[in-house]
């Protein structure tokens, strides 16, 4: 139940102006990364729309590409514990998360072609370089299972090797194939 509520608590809106300034860059990748794994692991119906504008802010809040970088990291890492803490549970909470999920205000920002953000607040992120936004992530109808079996994989991995599967380090080579356009 504590989980639950913690969960349903990632799940509320991170981008207001002030909860902006309380954050860092990589403190609000992590956290924008745990909506993101809640929003995959409960297969919200907004999972998509988020993942893109996500990544958007992500890179147009990055100062430099090592900044970049690490947000990826901090990104991955939190979307893939949120993930796992949703699966442990057994997926109990994602009838709470899904409704929360879907009335996020990040839902009112909008992108645009060349990779800038209105944020619903009226914040414009431009990025370091423009670049084609839509080549920034594609709707995969099998991320779920995708996930759930990679994450599956490195959990056995971990307690194979007496490791805790939170020090695995998750990477999305997506943003590898295309960081010469960020």
């Amino acid at each position: 139940m504590r989980m639950a509520l913690f969960l349903t608590a990632l799940c509320l809106p991170i981008f207001s102006v002030s909860a902006a300034k309380r954050f860092s860059y990589t403190e609000e990748m992590y956290q924008l990364g745990g909506v993101a794994g809640q929003g995959l692991a409960c297969q919200a119906e907004k999972y998509d729309q988020f993942e893109l504008l996500a990544r958007a802010i992500m890179i147009g809040k990055a100062q430099n590409a090592q900044m970049q970088q690490e947000g990826i990291m901090q990104y991955n890492a939190g979307k893939a514990e949120t993930f796992m803490a949703i699966e442990a549970e057994k997926f109990a909470s994602c009838n709470e998360i899904n409704q929360s999920f879907a009335k996020q205000k990040i839902f009112d920002s909008t992108l645009y072609s060349d990779g800038r953000v209105l944020l619903y607040d009226g914040t414009m992120i431009t990025p370091r370089k423009t670049y084609n936004a839509s080549k920034l992530y594609q709707k995969d109808p099998d991320a779920f299972k995708k996930a759930h079996e990679h994450y599956q994989k490195a959990i056995a991995q971990a307690q194979k090797n007496s490791k805790n599967a939170k020090k695995i380090e998750f990477f999305d080579n997506r943003y590898d194939k295309l960081k010469d356009q960020f």
